[in-house]
């Protein structure tokens, strides 16, 4: 049975160098305070005293509940492993919940979070008309295969809206999301991770597809939005990386539209 966030006596504690409050119970996430998050902790297989890696949730081998004030970046798969190191208990006094939020105010961190594609989704991971790209602020895609081998990467960029809203920001973001796309056990490292990755994370697009059919990830950090088509077969382009700008799709939600007669261009780039 899980507590309120408020009910545990906490023990302060260091975990990955910034402070969080630890409990050996398991937290209701939806009690912990708007600003503050909470990761569960996995003990090791060979003893329960050592924990070794954090999640949003944890099935087995539990640990305890740590409360943050600032995120934590994890992987793709969702699950950070630590050293024992880098956790540890401190003498800081903060019991509470309360006494922990006053001596550490929120603080925000532009984390990337990814998802299984929602069906509502699905439109945006593929070429639309110019009208479309325009109103969802799609900056661009990048296509990509990991050649014959499965190991290598090949990438082409794709710009959209004839590149006006490839920024230096978003050149910066989208580079390092795509290295975090390709850390560990991440759907970009190679095309056997691909597959396995889709088979435990993904949704897939095109259920009527008997062998090995696309499927479709949603990936978000602060300013932008990246959908992801995964095609984890040999012989094909593996992945398509369909980017988009919030504030611009917003700005074209919010302003009032000319009657004009709208753009129905198609994209010609080819996909296979």
């Amino acid at each position: 049975m899980r507590k309120f966030a408020k009910t545990p006596t906490y023990q302060t504690i260091e975990i990955l160098g910034q402070p969080a409050i630890y409990t050996d119970y398991r937290i209701e996430h939806t009690s912990v305070p708007q600003g503050f998050y909470l990761y569960e902790i996995r003990h090791s297989d060979e003893d329960w005293g050592i924990p070794c890696q954090l999640a949003r949730n944890i099935a087995v081998n539990f640990y305890g509940t740590i409360i943050t004030n600032t995120p934590i970046q994890l992987p793709p798969d969702g699950l950070l492993d630590f050293d024992y190191e880098q956790f540890y208990f401190t003498d800081e006094a903060f019991n509470t919940l309360a006494k922990f939020m006053e001596a550490h105010p929120a603080e925000s961190k532009d984390l990337i979070e990814i998802a299984a594609a929602k069906e509502s989704e699905y439109a945006l991971m593929f070429s639309q008309s110019e009208q479309d790209d325009h109103a969802n602020g799609c900056i661009g895609h990048l296509r990509g295969d990991f050649g014959t081998d499965g190991n290598e990467f090949h990438t082409t960029w794709w710009p959209h809206q004839n590149d006006a809203l490839n920024t230096h920001e978003f050149k910066s973001d989208i580079d390092r999301v795509v290295n975090w796309l390709r850390e560990g056990f991440a759907p970009l490292k190679d095309r056997n991770t691909m597959r396995r990755f889709c088979e435990l994370r993904g949704r897939v697009l095109n259920p009527e597809e008997a062998i090995l059919p696309p499927c479709g990830f949603s990936i978000h950090t602060k300013n932008y939005q990246y959908m992801l088509r995964c095609i984890p077969r040999k012989g094909d382009y593996n992945f398509y990386l369909y980017c988009y700008d919030k504030e611009a799709r917003e700005q074209e939600r919010t302003t009032p539209q000319k009657n004009t007669r709208p753009i129905a261009k198609k994209r010609t780039e080819p996909e296979r």
